[in-house]
């Protein structure tokens, strides 16, 4: 017969803490809890939001019910739509998803967990502090799975290696907390009381002050006292139980109130203070009971037995062990059943009630006899198992050894087309290579002829916009001279023609002439007037003054109000032009202005022309427009107004700028061009 442990408290617990965390409620609180939480998320406006608090929901029902938790996850697909395809969104679907299987298929959980950790890793959303909280719960998940596989310390490996480090990245005291828990808890599963209570410690410095985590603060202090009563810390024990009822008042509908008179009682039973023990193992019972948490029960039933069994009441013992059964032959752990039967048999003797001992007995040997047949049966498996692998191994020895000089013919076979088919594609690689090279060389040499023909056309275009250049410096120039020497030679012989003549007149008396001489001399005079008016004009025209001794905007503004007719009003707005411009960029802009008021006044058939000119940011923006009646923007129509469209943007070409014509008949014209004034 296997030896019998002698406590079934640590395995019940054991049991209770690596089971998934439930709200054990009543129906009725858990839909009035779930519709509050409906009702909340349906004033959720932003989709994602709402999808996330679907997923929240379907986490709450995971552990009640998994057929409204798939069809919340169904419903946050169904909001997210297309963005399920990303990896944050895809991990977050898949994470919940692994919740609800938790209990159901646990190695589908696993896969899912797996999952959603690969698309987290790929995640890239700016939401980097969510991810590391989904990843650390995930695999908080994956590890109590393991644990419930008998792999405790695979799980305490990935609190310390995967979880913890997670969560430190978030800066979270509470999640950090927590998972210090978790390793202090498995750690004293394992009766490491020493290392579980230096994890306890690292919880309580993170959690000690949170006041908005009681639920954390009162799980951790119960467990915490739990540990030091198991190490025999009774004082430290007491000290952490004086805390955790301090907070237990805080929250007193807490799932855990049950585990605090739970540990509370056996705490009084170890120091012999039987009254408040029981005490608290009755009120631990009243709310275990209320939230029909069958583990709890039994847990509380069974430290009751033992506190009863310490004083000796042996009656009342055996009364409590009997309430534990119902509760421990509902599951399947064969251990547990085994330790109660036991206890039974062992009470029932100190109580000389020998006939009921001996059908415990007989009862508790059942048990351990298909406990040990199990066992034996698993070991006999793994024999088989290795047995025959080892059989296999032998047979595929020998097929080995059978096949081998095959294995070396099909080998020189293998090499030997190996090395033809290498060689014929060695000759299809160099033919390829071939013909790629030849194919191109000839591309290259097509690109070097566009490129020559390229430059050739670049070259000619800017020959000619060369030859332009000169030939309008050169009319400026000749347009200069002209201006000078008629102001100098003509204006100059023209002014001495009428002072001559005004001097005539003055010193003759008048009766010397008759009225009609005198109104000769004086038409003579005006004919004067009106010529070196004229010559002014065309000199002006030629090379204004106005450019040149008072800069852009006044000489601009002087040909709009010299280009005024009654027919046609000319309007000269400018703004911020500097002056700083070369004598070339002032002939320029002056010639482009004064060619296009020409064109407007000739062909626009309007009554208004404006002419804008501003500068920002190192450009020049020069607009003409009219309300004339327009023209076609084709080649035809732009040689009937003249050359002097072609001279303008030849001129706009010379200085680097753009040129635009907005126009179509009927609704007059304008011309758009921009200059940068830099060259």
């Amino acid at each position: 017969m296997l030896p019998v442990p002698k406590t079934i408290g640590l395995l019940i617990l054991y049991l209770l803490l690596i089971a998934t965390p439930v709200y054990c409620q009543s129906e009725d609180p858990l839909m009035q809890y779930s519709d509050s939480l409906y009702r909340e998320l349906e004033q959720i406006e932003n989709l994602e939001e709402k999808a996330v608090s679907l997923l929240d929901l379907s986490f709450f029902w995971s552990d009640h019910d998994t057929t409204k938790a798939l069809l919340y996850i169904a419903q946050a697909k169904h909001l997210l739509r297309a963005k399920i395809q990303t990896a944050y969104y895809g991990g977050i679907i898949a994470f919940y998803t692994a919740s609800v299987y938790f209990d159901k298929d646990p190695n589908r959980a696993k896969d899912l967990y797996m999952e959603a950790e690969r698309l987290f890793q790929k995640a890239n959303t700016g939401q980097e502090g969510k991810v590391l909280r989904y990843r650390a719960r995930l695999w908080g998940s994956y590890g109590a799975l393991l644990q419930r596989e008998g792999r405790a310390n695979e799980y305490v490996d990935i609190l310390l290696d995967k979880v913890i480090p997670l969560a430190e990245q978030t800066r979270d005291a509470t999640l950090i907390g927590n998972n210090y828990q978790n390793v202090a808890i498995n750690l004293m599963n394992q009766q490491e009381y020493a290392k579980a209570d230096r994890y306890y410690c690292k919880a309580l410095s993170l959690l000690r002050e949170k006041q908005n985590a009681s639920e954390e603060r009162l799980t951790l202090y119960v467990n915490a006292a739990r540990n030091a009563l198991l190490a025999k810390d009774y004082h430290r024990s007491e000290r952490m139980l004086d805390t955790a009822a301090l907070i237990a008042n805080l929250i007193p509908n807490s799932i855990y109130i049950s585990m605090y008179h739970t540990v509370a009682g056996s705490y009084y039973a170890a120091t012999k203070s039987f009254k408040k023990a029981h005490e608290h193992f009755s009120e631990g019972l009243v709310s275990a009971k209320s939230l029909k948490n069958d583990e709890l029960i039994a847990t509380l039933l069974y430290d009751q037995f033992k506190a009863y069994q310490q004083n000796g009441q042996y009656s009342e013992a055996k009364g409590k062990l009997l309430e534990v059964l119902p509760y421990i032959e509902k599951t399947s752990s064969l251990t547990n059943k085994q330790m109660v039967y036991y206890h039974l048999a062992t009470t029932a003797v100190a109580l000389n009630q020998y006939q009921e001992a001996v059908k415990w007995y007989e009862v508790h040997k059942i048990v351990s006899d298909s406990l040990f047949t199990n066992q034996n049966r698993a070991k006999i498996l793994e024999l088989e198992q290795r047995y025959q692998t080892t059989e296999k191994e032998k047979e595929l020895l020998e097929i080995k050894s059978q096949h081998q000089e095959q294995s070396f013919a099909l080998q020189r076979n293998r090499s030997i087309a190996i090395l033809s088919v290498s060689l014929c594609m060695l000759l299809t690689v160099l033919g390829f290579t071939w013909y790629r090279t030849q194919k191109n060389k000839k591309r290259l040499l097509e690109q070097k002829e566009l490129l020559l023909r390229e430059e050739l056309k670049n070259h000619r275009q800017e020959s000619k916009i060369s030859l332009y250049n000169a030939m309008l410096q050169g009319e400026e120039k000749e347009r200069s001279r002209l201006a000078r020497d008629l102001h100098d030679g003509m204006g100059g012989m023209l002014a001495g023609v009428k002072m001559k003549l005004s001097a005539v007149t003055d010193n003759m008396e008048v009766q010397e002439f008759d009225a009609i001489t005198i109104t000769d001399l004086q038409s003579i005079m005006g004919q004067v007037d009106r010529s070196v008016n004229e010559l002014r004009r065309v000199s002006r025209n030629l090379m204004p003054a106005a450019l040149l001794y008072r800069g852009l905007e006044d000489a601009l503004k002087d040909l709009c109000r010299s280009m005024t007719q009654p027919t046609i009003f000319v309007d000269f707005q400018s703004s911020k032009l500097t002056g700083s411009y070369s004598h070339h960029f002032l002939i320029s802009v002056y010639r482009i202005v004064q060619e296009l008021l020409t064109n407007a006044l000739k062909h626009s058939e309007g009554s208004q022309v404006w002419v804008q000119c501003s500068e920002e940011n190192d450009m020049l923006y020069l607009s003409v427009e009219d309300n004339g009646k327009g023209f076609e923007q084709c080649a035809e129509n732009v040689n009937n107004i003249g050359m002097g469209l072609s001279n303008i943007g030849n001129r706009i070409a010379l200085l680097n700028g753009h040129f635009e014509i907005d126009t179509s008949p009927g609704k007059g014209s304008s011309f758009h061009i921009q200059i940068p004034t830099h060259e």
